[in-house]
């Protein structure tokens, strides 16, 4: 998909970079791109290491989600835009997404992304159970 960059200040977010798509997308490549982006911020050069559980649900996640879904909501229906913002708030989502995105899990398997989300303790207890399910289901 073709995107293009925006950058964005907001609460501690200071001049983050936004793909957003340049083609026609649906509320997940929208969602996908907001959390790549917020990756690629929170893992930038220069950015100090932070825990798993830090990334999923920091101060700076909440203002870089509240800043980059700002910019779709004017764009977006109302109930399209509640459907993006419930579906970037899903946090067993964005877990999984962290443990991926490490540069050293590139090739980690969805089996073993649920098992180490599932260890992330600011999910809560149900939503780890159901990561270890998913681990314990998955096939490949």
């Amino acid at each position: 998909m073709k995107t293009r960059i925006v950058k964005f200040s907001y609460g501690t977010v200071k001049d983050a970079s936004l793909h957003i798509p340049a083609e026609a997308y649906s509320i997940v490549d929208v969602v996908t791109l907001i959390r790549q982006s917020y990756l690629e911020y929170a893992f930038r050069p220069g950015c100090g290491l932070m825990s798993d559980e830090c990334v999923t649900s920091s101060i700076g996640q909440a203002n870089f989600f509240a800043g980059a879904l700002g910019g779709w909501e004017t764009r977006l229906a109302p109930e399209v835009f509640k459907s993006v913002k419930d579906y970037a708030a899903d946090t067993m989502g964005l877990a999984i997404m962290v443990v991926k995105f490490r540069k050293c899990n590139a090739g980690i398997s969805n089996k073993e992304a649920y098992r180490q989300a599932s260890r992330n303790e600011a999910l809560t207890e149900s939503e780890r159970k159901m990561l270890g399910l998913l681990a314990d289901n998955s096939t490949d």
